[in-house]
C-alpha cells in the first residue's frame, strides 16, 4: 500500500462543505443526480414553488464528482478541519422560486437558470425560445401562429 493509498484511507470521509456560488448558479441539479451518495439532494415545495438543493453532511464521502459534474464550475467543496464548522446535518446550499407557464400553471425550470439562458441568448439577438411555455403551450402557441399566418396569406 503507497502512502497515498493509506492516507486517503484514514482521512474523515464527511470533512467537507460544499460552498455554491449563488450568482454563477442555475440550479440545474447535475450535481445531486451524479452524486453517488445521495448527499446532494433535489426537493420541491409545489405550494410555495420553491426549488432547494438540499446537502446531506453525513452521506458525503468526499469523492468530488459533484464538483466535476457542475456545467457552471460553481460547486466547490471547502475541506474544514475543525468539525465546529460543520453546519446542520442537513442544509440548503440553493434555493429559487420555480418559474411557471403563463398558459397552464406548469412548474418549469429555477428562476435563475431562466435568467442565465436569457442573457446568453440576449448577447446574441432576439428570443427565438419563450422561456415562459411549458412544451405543450409553446407546440400549441406555434400551430396557432402558423394557422393565422395561412389564413391571412
Amino acid at each position: 500500500m503507497t502512502r497515498r493509498e493509506f492516507l486517503k484511507g484514514i482521512r474523515p470521509k464527511n470533512d467537507v462543505i460544499p460552498i455554491i456560488h449563488k450568482e454563477k448558479c442555475t440550479g440545474c441539479g447535475l450535481c445531486a443526480v451524479d452524486c453517488p451518495t445521495g448527499a446532494l439532494t433535489i426537493l420541491q415545495s409545489g405550494k410555495e414553488d420553491i426549488y432547494q438543493i438540499v446537502f446531506r453532511h453525513d452521506l458525503c464521502n468526499s469523492c468530488a464528482i459533484c464538483e466535476k459534474s457542475c456545467p457552471e464550475k460553481c460547486l466547490q467543496l471547502e475541506r474544514i478541519l475543525e468539525q465546529d464548522r460543520i453546519g446542520k446535518a442537513t442544509e440548503i446550499i440553493f434555493e429559487d422560486k420555480i418559474s411557471q407557464c403563463i398558459e397552464c400553471g406548469t412548474p418549469l425550470f429555477p428562476q435563475a437558470m431562466i435568467n442565465r439562458l436569457k442573457l446568453k441568448i440576449l448577447g446574441i439577438g432576439n428570443l427565438p425560445w419563450p422561456f415562459d411555455l411549458c412544451p405543450s403551450c409553446r407546440i400549441k402557441t406555434q400551430f396557432e401562429r402558423e394557422r393565422v399566418g395561412k389564413s391571412k396569406g
